[in-house]
């Protein structure tokens, strides 16, 4: 891999850390078992297909940028406690990771000027 593409992995990685997004959805996706073992597009793909067909709908919604800036969506009907509770737990996984990840880059940073 070369430098500038270390850098531009580097960058996509950085503006990926300045949101964190969360979706829950409801309904039915058909699936094996085995289908997306470790495969986390071939899901993305099930979840395209289900969304299309109106199989599954998003129930709740939170994005919250880097400045603060956030939006939340909780539909009228349908969503109940452990829905939230899911949602909820989700949401705070994305922040701690990208919590590491930031001290992940400020260590490097730190070691790599002194």
């Amino acid at each position: 891999m070369a430098l500038s593409d270390a850098f531009g992995k580097l960058k996509e990685g950085l503006l990926d850390l300045s949101s964190l997004e969360v979706r829950t959805f409801t309904g039915e996706i058909d699936l094996m078992v085995g289908a997306v073992d470790g495969d986390a597009d071939n899901f993305k793909k099930m979840l395209d297909e289900a969304k299309a067909e109106g199989k599954v709908s998003m129930k709740i919604y939170t994005r919250l940028d880097a400045d603060g800036d956030s939006d939340h969506f909780v539909a009228a009907s349908g969503v109940d406690d452990a829905m939230v509770t899911s949602h909820v737990a989700a949401f705070k996984m994305g922040q701690e990771i990208r919590r590491s990840y930031i001290e992940l880059f400020r260590d490097l940073a730190e070691r790599t000027i002194t």
